[in-house]
């Protein structure tokens, strides 16, 4: 996708794209004269909306900012993995926890153990709950 028609916009989207948070992004450029900093947090979060123009540049800046620090930190996967295990190792070492904890919990999230997990009833409600109305009835209509 070729840079956005409007170059708030586009100064937007770049700005995001390097880590700049979108209110302060959209104050810094698109609305630079006067804007409060709730109605910018809105108005970002307006321009950001899924499958947005703005929202496709953002992703496809933040894509060749990724490809270019993989490509200069000859960084992938597997060796930034290698790394943050390393680093957990030397920090147990040192018996510095949290720095330990922080590494093994990066690893976590890179191995997807923070997703929450899908949890399907593969029983009948009518069986778990015979008569919810009845129930319901009752625990509004009880006096203590």
């Amino acid at each position: 996708m070729p840079a956005l028609k409007n170059p708030k916009h586009e100064a937007f989207a770049q700005a995001v794209a390097l880590g700049m948070p979108q209110g302060q992004a959209y104050m810094e450029h698109v609305s630079p004269s006067g804007c409060s900093e709730n109605n910018a947090y809105v108005r970002a979060s307006e321009l950001c909306r899924a499958g947005s123009k703005v929202a496709v540049r953002i992703s496809e800046l933040r894509k060749k900012v990724s490809e270019k620090a993989d490509r200069k930190f000859d960084l992938t996967r597997d060796r930034w993995l290698d790394r943050l295990e390393k680093i957990a190792d030397k920090a147990e070492d040192a018996e510095d926890y949290s720095a330990a904890t922080g590494a093994l919990r990066e690893i976590g999230k890179a191995a997807a153990y923070y997703e929450p997990e899908e949890v399907r009833h593969t029983g009948h409600i009518d069986v778990a709950l015979p008569d919810l109305a009845a129930v319901v009835a009752r625990v509004f209509k009880a006096k203590p």
